[in-house]
């Protein structure tokens, strides 16, 4: 099954790629901190919910949703350690996302899976304004 939807609600949602994707800017440790960059949404506090075939996946901003079609996309997937490494975080790469990532990794499953991830980011942008 494939389909995608957006949810609200009262608190600023973590995913599994937020604290990867979205890096604190403003001195403060990461739990802690209020500005990121690229920011992290404000009011009304939108998850992003994608599901294909059993796996259900959430992602806090439509950046995160990017970042993981730009990392699904390439042919040779990047290792977590090099991925932890760009990040500058000393959270070791065995918590980073990918490692977390629901789905089977084959090249020909993840070409679907982009294919269907670009069909909903065009939709929650044009539901969101943005396109």
């Amino acid at each position: 099954m494939k389909k995608y939807w957006i949810e609200y609600g009262v608190r600023r949602p973590i995913s599994p790629m937020t604290f990867w994707v979205h890096v604190e800017a403003d001195g403060l440790p990461w739990r802690l901190a209020e500005v990121f960059e690229p920011a992290l949404p404000g009011k009304g506090y939108a998850t992003f919910f994608v599901e294909f075939d059993d796996a259900v996946l959430r992602f806090a901003s439509l950046e995160e949703l990017r970042v993981c079609i730009e990392t699904l996309s390439q042919k040779a997937l990047p290792t977590s350690r090099v991925l932890s490494e760009k990040r500058g975080a000393n959270y070791g790469p065995s918590n980073h996302w990918l490692n977390r990532f629901p789905l089977r990794m084959a090249w020909g499953y993840r070409q679907r899976v982009v294919k269907y991830l670009r069909v909903a980011l065009a939709g929650f942008e044009k539901e969101v304004g943005l396109a």
